[in-house]
């Protein structure tokens, strides 16, 4: 019975409100819907934005103090002590074949350039891949790689699809490892 009498209360009241009532209400109650799942939503991102910058803002731990009282040639030597050795490169190469592997990418065929300047004491290997899989496990070995290299830098990243709908992207990846080349 209460039922029925809510409902013959919400069809009058509709009657009165008539079309233009009817679609302002329903504007209404869509605004009030939009409200509590976009802006709260954005509010919280906010919110986790906000706590994820002040911790990064954080003094980060750093191996040098900040008023040192290391002489800028100490410095530099702990700043060149970072990079690893000429010897070491192998073990760099170990670590790119290992990620190919895990992400079950085939490296077929590489370019491989060692360079270095009279005038910079660091050197640089050059290592040019080409890799063909889906475009999610290029991008994991990419990532594998780069945390598993302290000295080692993406230089280029080139992506090449045949078609739209083709599962399998070809890519050309350029790693540089930086190396201390000075004895």
């Amino acid at each position: 019975m209460k039922r029925l009498f809510v409902q013959r209360q919400l069809m009058y009241r509709m009657a009165q409100l008539g079309p233009l009532g009817g679609l302002g209400l329903c504007l209404l109650l869509l605004a009030a819907l939009g409200w509590f799942t976009v802006v709260r939503g954005g509010q919280k991102e906010l919110g986790a934005a906000g706590s994820k910058l002040a911790a990064l803002q954080q003094p980060s731990r750093s191996k040098l103090p900040v008023n040192s009282a290391l002489q800028k040639q100490e410095q530099l030597q702990l700043f060149y002590q970072g990079f690893a050795k000429p010897n070491k490169v192998p073990d760099a190469l170990g670590r790119i074949y290992r990620a190919a592997d895990k992400h079950q990418l085939l490296l077929e065929t590489g370019e491989y350039s060692w360079s270095q300047t009279a005038a910079d004491r660091l050197a640089r290997y050059r290592i040019a891949l080409p890799v063909k899989g889906s475009f999610a496990q290029v991008l994991a070995f990419m990532d594998q790689v780069l945390q598993d290299n302290a000295n080692l830098a993406l230089e280029n990243a080139s992506f090449k699809r045949d078609k739209v709908d083709d599962p399998w992207v070809e890519a050309k990846l350029v790693f540089v490892v930086f190396v201390d080349a000075q004895p």
